[in-house]
C-alpha cells in the first residue's frame, strides 16, 4: 500500500465533509419565519367571495323564475295538444306532437347552458379571486419577512400568533371588494 492510494481518498472525505459543513452552515443562516392562513376562513369572510355567493344566488333564482313559467307554458301546451288529440288526424297529432317535444328539448337545452354560463362565470371570478389572494399573501409575506407561508388546512398544530388570515382578509378587502359574475 503506498501513501498516494491512502491520501487521495482522505483528501477526498475531507474536501467533502468541509463542503458540507459549509453548505449546512449557510442553509441555516436563512431564518425560518413561519405563517399560517385559513382559506377556508378567508373565502368565507372577505368581502368579494361573499360578493359573488350573492350574485350567483340572485342569477339562479332570476333562471328558475324564467324556468317556472317556460314549465307553465310547456304544462299548458301539453293539456292543450291532449285536448286536441281527438280532434286531430293521427298524423296531425303525431306531427304536433313532435313540434312539443322539440320546444321541450329547446327549452331543456336553453335552461342547461345558462347553468353552464352561470358556472363558468362563478368560475372565472372565483380565479379572479385566488390570483388576488395570492398576490395579498405573498405581498404580506415579503413585507413581513415570512420564509414560508402554510395553509391552515395542512397544519395539525399551530399557534395564533402565527395566523395571518385576518390580515389576508384585510387587505383582500381592500385590494378587491366586490367582482362582478359575468354580463
Amino acid at each position: 500500500m503506498n501513501f498516494k492510494s491512502i491520501l487521495l481518498p482522505a483528501c477526498a472525505i475531507t474536501l467533502s465533509l468541509i463542503f458540507s459543513f459549509s453548505s449546512t452552515a449557510k442553509a441555516q443562516e436563512v431564518p425560518l419565519n413561519v405563517a399560517v392562513v385559513n382559506f377556508q376562513k378567508v373565502m368565507a369572510v372577505s368581502a368579494a367571495p361573499k360578493n359573488v355567493r350573492e350574485q350567483v344566488k340572485a342569477i339562479r333564482e332570476q333562471y328558475r323564475t324564467e324556468v317556472q313559467k317556460e314549465e307553465a307554458e310547456l304544462l299548458k301546451a301539453n293539456q292543450d295538444l291532449a285536448q286536441k288529440q281527438s280532434l286531430l288526424s293521427p298524423e296531425s297529432f303525431k306531427e304536433e306532437r313532435r313540434k312539443f317535444e322539440q320546444k321541450v328539448r329547446e327549452v331543456q337545452k336553453k335552461v342547461q347552458q345558462k347553468n353552464l354560463d352561470l358556472q363558468k362565470a362563478q368560475n372565472e371570478a372565483l380565479e379572479k379571486i385566488n390570483q388576488n389572494l395570492r398576490e395579498v399573501v405573498l405581498k404580506i409575506a415579503a413585507d413581513k419577512g415570512y420564509s414560508l407561508v402554510l395553509r391552515r388546512e395542512n397544519t395539525v398544530v399551530v399557534a395564533d400568533k402565527y395566523d395571518i388570515s385576518d390580515e389576508v382578509i384585510k387587505q383582500l378587502n381592500a385590494k378587491l371588494p366586490s367582482i362582478k359574475v359575468f354580463k
